[in-house]
């Protein structure tokens, strides 16, 4: 008897072991020229990579430990380059799957990898259709009018994403779909406390991830410069390289627009007509509008500041993320209005908003 308990014991742990790989086996359409191809797998949520060879033939099999509470992004590398987009997303769960790169859609086997197709293919719906009614308005439209119709579809896909992003968040709060879908419906939550609420019954992967202490950090810090407080100041150059610091505009006693912007950023780019609108139109001994393009390289910046004909000053900080970290920016566009004492009289800004909380502050 107690050799047979062994010997189900070690069938038992064998069988355990095999069901804790995660294996893909796929195709992908091969580029003519191409020596070598591989499929390189990296983590969504800490960048580390992985890979393996592709056949000639275009076919592929690529093994691992089994671990749900991460995702893998699946890359093509030609010849050491590395395509730059993401063919597909997967999540590493104890089986395997089929899958064809070439129709990211088509994936067969797993559960959690069909749940994970699912919320992709809604979420990329939703996308699209805001892409396709922007690009409309864009025919249609032009000026302020553009804005609004853009930043009215924007908000009504932003709801639709929220809901998506809490309905698949709430079904898997024990694996990484969970934290995906968390990573970016935490930007919709106000408060620490809102944050916690909402990781009630999620796994401690989620509760301890970077992306929950970062956005942790970011509303402490908005906390520290919310409405009312006194600005921070923060360093950066002026666009003839000589230093600078945002406590040379502000608290002069002058009111202050300023805009965190990129040149990268589609809506960073239209809020810049609003921007030159207002100072245009107020600025002057009373009021000025400050660019700060952050996240950004110097070139890019100033290709887009000539594109767009911003003739405003500019603050530079490059890549020192310092001046966002301090407000707890961790998303772009943000235009805030400090006083003429220095205080913060407006938070995120947008369209109209921007000219309607001047002409109060100017009683005009």
């Amino acid at each position: 008897m107690k050799k047979l308990l062994i010997s189900l014991a070690i069938i038992s742990l064998a069988s355990s072991c095999a069901h804790d790989t995660f294996t893909i086996k796929g195709k992908v359409t091969l580029n003519d020229g191409v020596s070598e191809n591989y499929i390189v797998l990296k983590d969504y949520f800490t960048d580390e990579k992985d890979s393996t060879l592709v056949s000639p033939s275009g076919d592929f099999t690529y093994k691992t430990e089994a671990d749900v509470q991460t995702i893998k992004e699946i890359f093509l590398m030609e010849d050491s380059i590395t395509q730059a987009d993401a063919l597909l997303k997967v999540i590493p769960e104890a089986a395997t799957i089929t899958v064809n790169l070439d129709n990211p859609n088509d994936i067969q086997g797993g559960v959690l990898n069909q749940e994970l197709a699912t919320y992709t293919e809604q979420y990329n719906v939703i996308y699209n259709e805001y892409e396709e009614e922007a690009s409309k308005y864009s025919s249609t439209l032009s000026g302020t009018e553009l804005n609004a119709a853009v930043e009215n579809a924007a908000d009504i896909a932003q709801s639709k994403l929220n809901i998506l992003m809490e309905d698949t968040y709430n079904n898997n709060k024990t694996n990484g779909i969970g934290l995906m879908a968390f990573s970016e419906l935490i930007y919709e939550y106000e408060t620490i406390e809102d944050i916690d609420k909402a990781l009630e019954g999620a796994g401690d992967f989620i509760k301890n991830s970077d992306k929950v202490s970062s956005i942790k950090d970011d509303l402490k810090a908005q906390h520290k410069s919310a409405e009312g407080m006194m600005f921070l100041d923060f360093n950066g150059e002026k666009a003839d390289g000589t230093a600078s610091s945002l406590s040379e505009y502000v608290g002069k006693g002058k009111w202050v627009v300023v805009d965190f912007w990129a040149s990268w950023c589609n809506p960073c780019k239209r809020e810049i007509p609003n921007l030159i609108a207002v100072s245009n139109k107020y600025g002057g001994k009373d009021l000025m509008v400050l660019g700060l393009p952050v996240w950004d390289k110097r070139p890019d910046t100033d290709k887009t500041i000539k594109k767009l004909g911003i003739e405003y000053t500019q603050l530079y900080v490059g890549d020192d993320r310092s001046s966002t970290d301090i407000y707890g920016i961790n998303g772009i566009p943000h235009i805030i209005l400090f006083a003429p004492d220095g205080t913060i009289a407006k938070r995120g800004l947008r369209g109209y908003g921007i000219e309607e909380a001047v002409k109060a502050a100017l009683n005009k």
